[in-house]
């Protein structure tokens, strides 16, 4: 059963404006779809912002492409987005954004699969990297499709994340989901340089107890054990480094040292 092509634009667009509003998306970027029968979708448009969105606006296509309805000029992503619902079809909704946090992973080409929280465990789970292919290409649309039934959520490698599920809603939670899990990692990774992991049990019993079904693929590398329900400790007692320095900056200063010392 699809939702209604009214009720189809209306949630594009309010979703579109809190995309722009949460920073998601700057300029024209990111595009949305949502499935309103067997081989037709609403789509949003090229060369427009999704914070300034009106129903009118929205395109409604087949899965070959061809436009049954709008007078604008539909999203270059268009082949990306309908070979999702051809790979799976319990997809109702896609999206796709250019958030910050998630962009630099995919810039980097590293996978998000930290065991941070039971929210990332079990909303998005490991979040692989499709590799690079021309934005808009039949290419890109074959990169992200091996991911298409196993994962909920993917980053597209310099380019930025997108995210699928079986309502518009859902769609966006993942992708919101997985932003704020982006920023944590980061800040774990390189800021705070620590943490106490969530485990393997731990996720077996968040998805026993919220009756979740987590695919296998999409565990992320969580520990046997973890000390995360010892007692907390003081962070005013934790001493701060002076500086940080990586193995690669030592080794280049201790080479530097020898090679001064050897013309001593």
């Amino acid at each position: 059963m699809y939702i209604g092509d009214t009720e189809a634009r209306e949630l594009i667009c309010a979703i579109g404006r809190k995309m722009y509003q949460k920073q998601f998306i700057a300029a024209n970027d990111g595009n949305m779809t949502v499935r309103v029968a067997d081989d037709a979708v609403i789509m949003t448009p090229t060369g427009v912002s999704k914070g300034d969105l009106t129903p009118d606006m929205l395109l409604k296509v087949d899965f070959s492409g061809n436009i049954l309805e709008g007078t604008y000029k539909p999203t270059s992503e268009m082949p990306m987005h309908l070979r999702i619902y051809r790979e799976n079809d319990s997809i109702q909704s896609t999206a796709h954004a250019h958030s910050v946090f998630l962009s630099c992973f995919a810039n980097l080409g590293a996978e998000l699969d930290m065991p941070l929280t039971p929210s990332t465990a079990a909303i998005s789970g490991r979040i692989p990297v499709a590799p690079y292919r021309n934005p808009g290409s039949s290419e890109l649309a074959d990169s992200v499709a091996p991911y298409v039934r196993d994962f909920n959520v993917i980053m597209l490698a310099n380019h930025g994340p997108i995210s699928w599920g079986r309502t518009p809603l859902e769609a966006w939670h993942i992708l919101e989901e997985s932003e704020h899990y982006a920023k944590i990692a980061l800040i774990q990774k390189y800021i705070v340089r620590r943490y106490r992991p969530i485990s393997k049990s731990q996720i077996e019993e968040l998805a026993i107890t919220h009756d979740v079904i987590i695919n296998p693929k999409r565990l992320v590398d969580a520990p046997l054990d973890t000390n995360n329900a010892e007692p907390a400790f003081s962070l005013a007692a934790m001493p701060i480094p002076s500086a940080v320095i990586d193995d690669e900056t030592i080794q280049r200063i201790a080479n530097a040292v020898v090679k001064k010392l050897s013309k001593a």
